[in-house]
């Protein structure tokens, strides 16, 4: 087989449904918004992100996945414009309600998914598109094409490298199995084959992460799971515990096995 006959759309998909968890829908994500947000707004995720981007003053970006505006919130005091959209409305209330908090004025709110027809819900083209660690989807290509389609200057993509912000350690403790699915790697080379030749940076989050309670610890590490048993949660617990430090400030540190790692992909457009 030459390496142009591979079909990377179809060997995401295969290893998409081998993955350990399954794809959230709309109600999951409505359930986990305040959690979710909770998590990502002390991290350092978003400024790490941000100063590679270089955002400029004229940019009119559109964040697709924006979750509770991990990034449209220090984004929008950078550009233009943000439009972001979710197909969570629990997560869009999130971002509306940190955005109102802060004065923030020039981000708009759609919800909508992958699959919408984004023409048809008046989603304009923009700048600049951006996927950050939303890149879920079962039609990788045709997300791909999409945001291509949208921006006109530069297309970002924050991918998963390896297992992400999953922990395969924690998986074993509970004795679940771990796939972590398709990552950063089938994205560069269906886009290879799309002709597209993205630079590639790389966003590493710290091992050890500060919580005031144990109890926020263990909170950091439940959503990776669906359904646990009370068996499950003590277990959870317990690895927890083993790797828990109460320290003299009165905080508690929790050191991961490995460093969460992000793949940054992007690409200008190419210019008649």
């Amino acid at each position: 087989m030459h390496f142009k006959d591979i079909d990377w759309n179809k060997l995401w998909q295969e290893a998409h449904q081998q993955k350990s968890w399954k794809k959230k829908g709309e109600k999951d994500w409505d359930k986990r918004a305040a959690g979710f947000a909770k998590r990502n707004f002390d991290s350092s995720y978003a400024d790490r992100f941000l100063r590679l981007v270089k955002p400029a003053p004229h940019w009119r970006v559109l964040d697709i996945g924006c979750g509770p505006g991990t990034l449209a919130l220090p984004l929008a005091a950078k550009v233009k414009s943000v439009t972001a959209i979710d197909f969570s409305a629990a997560m869009l209330a999130e971002l509306e309600k940190r955005a109102a908090e802060q004065g923030i004025t020039n981000i708009g709110t759609i919800q909508a998914s992958w699959t919408d027809d984004w023409r048809k819900l008046g989603i304009p083209i923009h700048e600049i598109v951006i996927s950050s660690r939303s890149l879920s989807v079962v039609d990788l290509q045709s997300a791909l094409e999409k945001m291509n389609s949208w921006a006109t200057e530069k297309v970002f993509i924050a991918d998963r490298v390896g297992s992400g912000p999953f922990d395969p350690e924690l998986f074993a403790a509970v004795g679940r199995p771990f796939e972590p699915g398709p990552d950063y790697i089938f994205t560069v080379n269906l886009l290879y084959q799309m002709g597209i030749h993205p630079k590639i940076d790389y966003i590493e989050l710290e091992q050890t992460k500060s919580f005031a309670t144990r109890d926020d610890a263990i909170d950091s590490c439940r959503w990776m799971f669906d359904d646990l048993s009370t068996m499950d949660e003590r277990r959870l617990a317990d690895y927890v515990d083993e790797r828990l430090e109460h320290n003299e400030a009165g905080t508690y540190n929790l050191r991961r096995s490995s460093r969460v790692k992000w793949a940054l992909l992007s690409w200008k457009k190419r210019t008649v």
